[in-house]
């Protein structure tokens, strides 16, 4: 099998980091992600994954992101999101119990960092 991945890091105007990841995740992709979400964990405290581009993602892939949750929020302190990731990536977290209460799901970029723009109480203001 021949699959690739290309992660993208960009700085959204909400101050958040985004990682925009196009192709496959599986075994021979699934540590690019890791790696470039190692490097973003420690350039600002909130971590957007935005999936939109990515058309199959295994179990190795699916591992990739849980790892880089718990390095972002568990061990970091951080927050980790996720944009409209595949309907493989819905169904594992749903199954695992690690569903959108433990890494928050959005359809849009905008949604992603607009969460995370502001403190809630800042919001209400």
């Amino acid at each position: 099998m021949n699959s690739s991945v290309s992660i993208d890091l960009v700085r959204h105007d909400h101050g958040c980091v985004v990682l925009a990841a196009r192709g496959e995740l599986d075994l021979q992709t699934a540590p690019v992600l890791y790696r470039r979400g190692l490097d973003a964990v420690g350039k600002g405290t909130a971590l957007v994954l935005d999936l939109s581009e990515v058309g199959f993602c295994d179990s190795s892939g699916f591992n990739a992101l849980l790892r880089l949750h718990r390095r972002a929020v568990v061990d970091g302190g951080g927050t980790l999101v996720l944009v409209s990731p595949p309907d493989q990536i819905r169904r594992l977290l749903a199954l695992t119990g690690g569903g959108e209460a433990s890494i928050p799901v959005h359809p849009s970029l905008e949604r992603a960092c607009g969460s995370l723009a502001a403190p809630p109480a800042a919001q209400a203001a």
